[in-house]
């Protein structure tokens, strides 16, 4: 084996990687604790939020994941932004037309059409389609996420309707990024190649001369003067600086400018209904056997010439209105649609006693004229 083929290539710094499983770990947690909340009645999601402790919980850990995802990518700009300033390294992640080329060489190679894959630098067409789908997702994740974190501040500003809107949006690029991560980015880091640079941070010769071949034969980054990379690394830190103070404020605010989407409305306490009935007035007992005793305490004596004076007119055989007969005794138990006017021993629920008192009922009872009716019905109700 030549020396050549042992030799190995720096791919990817500590940096990169420590920021590279951060940022998955994020995503997964934003996948297991997002996708069970779109599609809460599927048997999967119910066992994952009944497993994390509930769905309180499961939205308390997708908000500090969705955190941990945005101050990641405050670090991303800022290292970027050193290693293409500062550094004066090639920004190769940018698309170029070369690209097009590419993606559409490759395509024919993998119909047999060409006989040659294309040869591609540092990162190829399909690693860059797949960054920038990233960073268009998280975008699009952020944007929404904040209308659905803040609907309240959010209605302030924008139409209610972007609201549901933004619903809609976010779970369904939340589908579309964990779709791409399982079909395109696995299928190429583990299934076409097992590529371990992720883990060890390089690839060896005979993987690069496949993969990044251009990679090798691009000239390394021009040596700067120690003056001049002072100078660069000073105007970094103060540019970098500010954008990145303002952008941890924006997250410090996003998080804390309201409540209402992380607060679940607890369960009302179950406690037994009770509603007591409200007493029919009734006259006072004084008044009551004075009463009685004037109008008799019989139908045949004078409670049935009361109901015939008072009720008749509308409540006869000839008329019967709501088909109840209050002419006679057998007529007043027997009642009407409502049920019977009467019931002996319970003047509290006889109706008899209840219609008069509404202002739109032709009847009316004077007090004693009711106390009278009351006793009657107390006593049984009875005829003779």
């Amino acid at each position: 084996m030549s020396k050549q083929t042992q030799e190995k290539h720096l791919r990817f710094p500590l940096a990169r990687r420590i920021e590279h499983w951060i940022n998955g770990a994020a995503f997964i947690t934003l996948a297991l604790t997002g996708l069970p909340q779109k599609y809460f009645e599927a048997p999967i999601s119910v066992g994952l939020i009944t497993a994390l402790g509930g769905v309180e919980n499961v939205r308390i850990i997708h908000r500090v994941a969705a955190v941990v995802l945005a101050l990641v990518a405050i670090w991303h700009f800022g290292y970027n932004i050193y290693i293409w300033y500062v550094q004066r390294k090639n920004p190769s992640m940018l698309p170029t037309p070369t690209d097009g080329f590419n993606a559409w060489k490759t395509i024919k190679y993998n119909l047999g059409i060409d006989k040659e894959r294309p040869k591609q630098g540092f990162y190829t067409f399909e690693e860059k389609m797949e960054y920038w789908a990233l960073l268009w997702g998280t975008l699009v994740m952020v944007l929404s996420g904040f209308f659905l974190w803040n609907p309240i501040t959010a209605a302030q500003y924008f139409p209610g309707e972007w609201i549901p809107a933004a619903k809609a949006a976010h779970g369904g690029e939340a589908l579309l990024a964990v779709l791409a991560i399982i079909i395109w980015h696995m299928y190429h880091v583990l299934i076409r190649t097992f590529n371990k640079s992720m883990y060890t941070g390089y690839m060896s010769h005979e993987e690069m001369e496949h993969e990044h071949p251009l990679a090798l034969h691009e000239p390394p980054a021009p040596k700067v003067e120690p003056a001049v990379l002072k100078r660069r690394k000073s105007q970094f830190w103060i540019g970098y600086g500010l954008v990145a103070t303002i952008w941890l404020v924006g997250v410090i605010w996003f998080v804390t400018s309201e409540q209402t989407a992380t607060a679940t409305i607890p369960e009302p306490e179950k406690v037994e209904a009770f509603s007591p009935l409200t007493p029919t007035p009734f006259p006072s007992p004084d008044a009551i056997p004075e009463a009685a005793l004037r109008y008799g305490t019989t139908w045949e004596t004078s409670v049935g010439t009361i109901f015939v004076s008072k009720c008749g007119e509308c409540h006869n055989p000839r008329n019967g209105e709501k088909n109840l007969d209050l002419s006679t005794y057998e007529g007043a138990l027997a009642g009407g649609d409502s049920g019977p006017a009467v019931i002996p021993g319970a003047p509290g629920i006889s109706i008899s006693l209840f219609w008069p008192g509404f202002e739109d009922h032709p009847g009316k009872l004077s007090p004693a004229e009711f106390a009278a009716i009351q006793e009657w019905i107390r006593n049984g109700a009875p005829e003779k």
